[in-house]
């Protein structure tokens, strides 16, 4: 492993002072990602600043009508937070599958964002939210919609000097998260879907429709011509029926034109299931809260 500087600041602006003199800079939170990386050499920093200590960006805070999460709050953190669970129950529940109980305590959804890898459940999980990322610098800060935060080939639109303090998002009351993974332990994720919609009672149609998938591209990915299907249009099984072939269509192109282009015959046939689990879901829930059940 070749040699770099080790820095532990205690608060956000010594992280963007160090942030400020020179690249190739990573961050370690978990560590459940980095160090893995490091000792394979697919990253090679000279500087590794540790944000285990900056207690500033870790917190779940209610804003109105608005969720925020520090970019340092644990996969465990969120997925016993009563905050998270009611209103963004997509993200209580893709928190609960990442990996084993250890991964869970140590992996921050900050590390899971920046590490842009193609199975990333939270990242999926918020997707389905519409989060909108906070990047931090010496120069200010700015705001980044989730869905553009990733360029391709495993880049991301971070800049060498800015840091990710914050992920935040409106509250849904109905959102769902599925995956479908190999061993339990290891939660290897071979396909994932995550939705929040409302079910419109008064005008009979499905509305404020969002759809991610996981697994299915370099990243996680909108399926915004699945979602074209449901808004706006009136509440049937028929139309769910219809959103769920088109996801199934979406993936399969996603996948042949990705790292996992062999796969794609079993996950086009394979995520339909799990599609067809959190749209159902999503919807039933709605129905028996409507009628009182």
């Amino acid at each position: 492993m070749k040699q770099f500087s080790y820095y532990a600041p205690t608060d956000l602006e010594g992280v963007l002072k160090i942030l400020a003199h020179g690249e190739d800079t990573y961050f370690i939170a978990g560590g459940t990602d980095i160090m893995i990386q490091m000792r394979k050499k697919w990253v090679q920093p000279r500087k590794l600043i540790d944000l285990k200590q900056v207690s500033e960006i870790n917190y779940i805070r209610e804003d109105g009508d608005v969720i925020r999460v520090g970019a340092t709050t644990t996969f465990t953190q969120l997925e016993r937070s009563d905050l998270i669970k009611r209103y963004a129950k997509v993200l209580a529940n893709s928190a609960a599958e990442v990996g084993s109980p250890q991964i869970r305590n140590l992996g921050t959804v900050g590390g899971n964002i920046a590490n842009s890898s193609a199975a990333a459940d939270s990242v999926t999980a918020l997707m389905a939210l519409d989060a909108k990322l906070k990047l931090v610098s010496l120069s200010g800060e700015r705001v980044v919609e989730l869905k553009e935060f990733y360029i391709g080939n495993g880049n991301t639109s971070l800049k060498p000097d800015e840091v990710i303090t914050e992920v935040f998002f409106n509250k849904r009351e109905y959102s769902e998260f599925k995956k479908l993974g190999r061993r339990k332990a290891l939660a290897i994720v071979v396909l994932s879907v995550g939705a929040a919609f409302k079910l419109n009672m008064n005008e009979n149609t499905f509305s404020n429709v969002k759809i991610s998938l996981g697994a299915v591209a370099r990243h996680p990915m909108r399926a915004y011509e699945a979602e074209q299907i449901l808004e706006g249009q009136e509440i049937s099984f028929l139309k769910l029926e219809e959103c769920i072939e088109k996801i199934s269509e979406i993936a399969e192109a996603s996948v042949t034109n990705s790292p996992f282009k062999l796969l794609a015959p079993y996950k086009k046939e394979s995520i339909k299931g799990v599609a067809r689990q959190v749209l159902e879901n999503l919807y039933n829930e709605q129905v028996k809260a409507n009628k009182g059940v």
